[in-house]
């Protein structure tokens, strides 16, 4: 009920309530269900009135919505959608009244005109919204769906732009590497020369390694989802469960219906029929409620979905053969049938609507995130191959140019040709710093992490064969895992009922990719509501607080990239690694 409320306050400030869709569907109402005339007339004869009494009422739809689209604010659009629909209603069955005089026909009594104004105020806020809310929805499960398209073509590009940068960063290291060394050997064997060497060659291509580093760098991925679990891929097709219909909130449909056709109840029935009607209502409401959810029922996919509207079209028509019984017209009788099926089906198809909509919001925040992540993941370890050897140019070669120049201001051949061997050494180590910006075996700071923690709580470590790869091969998914489980120790030491804790560590396969799931699990109750400090490093690093039988956990997943991006000048061939 409180999605459909939060789409219904939504629609009304959205600046587009009242559509082409809304002028359409008033026709058929308008000339049946809201459309009673005097006693003794012939529907086909009052046809003219009712048809320029439809007129007037979408001219003045279409006036009130292109009033919303010129709004400024969402209180100025509701406000005018709302007192617009319902100053229209009201006038509505006294523009009908007039035409029907106009053309010599008589006119319902007087003394129901009030029923009749009530019940357009009611009938008609209800439909409009109903129609609003479903266009609404649709309209921006369209522009989802568009957008998760979009990421799917990132995230298929991810794996290129990464072999893309590796590609150039090769072929620049090539080049520095060989100019670098023409330079050093043509160096004019003077303070001045050695000083020009450093600040136009070796500075020079220090800066360009680094600006190759930081070009289009993906941002940090922050995730958008509620809870850990796999991540959807954009690129497959919706699950079946995703279709266009749900059962909407138990009492719904009998609320909408009971508020509409009050009005016509209470000035055409006694109160003995009303009270009947009323029981049936309930009776019949609560069939249709309740027994689509058994569990049974619910397990099976649509078959909810298909018993609620049966049971929707046989309490509709009970409830048609009941207003018979009663006296009541039979085509009078049948609006009852059409009234509940209808609302029926309009509540199941806007409940259905907003559940897709927000499953697909919640794949598109995912996958956009994945999309982020991935592009880092491909690209990291060659941008931090071109820091290194960036920095090692502006450490070791610059420092060397300067310090000679100070300590030699007049040097002999023999200080040269050492200056001229030392920077030719920094320069030959280009490779083996783009290759080892990051040791692979750096995950031994995690045993060290481990052992540590061993000798304060009792420490339970599960690493499986295929993690302990990706900790050995990607030195950024070490790292950020490092801090993941430093801080979930760090919370089991400080909060824990118990000095126990488990560290988990797997690579797990998903639709969107590998990835490196961590958990740190400590026994120990957490609050309602308890989270991570938004400004966190767990945070920015995608971790979550979750609660477990008998404790709180600490998760992350790491987004793997599918091929690894080949960091080393070595590897000539273009070929790329895949992991296992």
């Amino acid at each position: 009920m409180r999605k459909l409320r939060r789409a219904a306050v939504r629609a009304f400030g959205g600046g587009r309530f009242l559509t082409v869709w809304s002028i359409a569907a008033s026709l058929p109402l308008s000339l049946t269900v809201m459309a009673p005339t005097g006693v003794g007339i012939d529907t086909l004869t009052a046809l003219p009135a009712m048809v320029a009494t439809w007129l007037c009422f979408a001219a003045a739809l279409t006036g009130i919505a292109a009033w919303e689209r010129r709004g400024r604010s969402r209180r100025e659009r509701a406000a005018v959608v709302t007192a617009g629909i319902v100053v229209c209603a009201a006038m509505r069955p006294v523009t009908q009244d007039g035409w029907l005089h106009l053309a010599g026909l008589p006119a319902p009594p007087s003394g129901q005109l009030p029923y009749r104004i009530a019940t357009n105020i009611v009938v008609w806020m209800i439909v409009l919204s109903i129609i609003a809310v479903l266009d609404s929805s649709l309209r921006s499960l369209r522009r989802t769906n568009a957008l998760l398209r979009s990421v799917a073509q990132e995230l298929a590009r991810a794996q290129d732009d990464a072999h893309a940068l590796a590609t150039d960063a090769r072929n620049l290291l090539d080049r520095a590497q060989s100019t670098l060394d023409a330079a050093i050997i043509e160096m004019e064997p003077t303070p001045t020369g050695v000083r020009r060497l450093g600040h136009e060659w070796i500075r020079e291509w220090s800066h360009r390694l680094a600006e190759l580093a930081e070009k289009k760098e993906a941002g940090n991925p922050r995730r958008a989802r509620d809870g850990f679990g796999d991540r959807a891929d954009p690129r497959s097709s919706p699950s079946p469960r995703h279709v266009l219909f749900r059962l909407p909130p138990p009492g719904l449909v009998t609320l909408i219906y009971a508020v509409c056709l009050l009005p016509y109840a209470t000035r055409t029935q006694t109160p003995l029929e009303l009270l009947i009607g009323i029981a049936a209502l309930a009776a019949g409401g609560a069939v249709v409620d309740f027994l689509p959810r058994r569990r049974a029922i619910a397990r099976v996919p649509h078959h909810a979905s298909l018993l609620f509207m049966i049971l929707s079209c046989v309490v509709g028509i009970a409830l048609a053969a009941l207003a018979a019984a009663q006296g009541v017209a039979p085509l009078l009788a049948a609006v009852s049938a059409i009234a509940y099926i209808g609302f029926a089906f309009a509540a199941g198809t806007c409940a259905g609507a907003l559940h897709r909509l927000r499953s697909e919001q919640h794949r598109l925040s995912s996958a956009v995130a994945d999309a982020q992540q991935l592009a880092r993941a491909g690209t990291r370890p060659t941008r931090d191959g071109l820091r290194a050897a960036a920095d090692l140019l502006h450490a070791d070669a610059q420092g060397a140019c300067i310090l000679f120049a100070l300590a030699h201001p007049t040097p002999d051949p023999d200080d040269i040709r050492r200056l001229r061997a030392e920077l030719a050494t920094v320069v030959s180590r280009l490779p083996e710093a783009f290759a080892t910006a990051d040791d692979p075996r750096a995950h031994t700071s995690l045993t060290a992490l481990f052992e540590t923690w061993a000798h304060v709580i009792e420490l339970r470590v599960d690493v499986d064969d295929e993690a302990r790869d990706v900790l050995s091969s990607i030195p950024w998914v070490v790292r950020d895992c490092y801090d993941i489980v430093a801080e979930g120790l760090l919370n089991a030491a400080k909060h824990a009922s118990e000095r126990r804790a488990e560290v988990s560590i797997r690579r797990v396969t998903t639709g969107a990719g590998p990835r490196l799931h961590v958990r740190v699990s400590s026994p120990g109750i957490a609050a309602r509501g308890t989270r991570l400090r938004a400004s966190s490093r767990m945070q920015e690093l995608g971790a979550h607080l979750v609660r477990i039988p008998g404790g709180v956990a600490l998760e992350a997943a790491f987004a793997l990239p599918l091929r690894a991006a080949v960091v080393s000048t070595e590897h000539r061939d273009g070929e790329h690694p895949t992991p296992p």
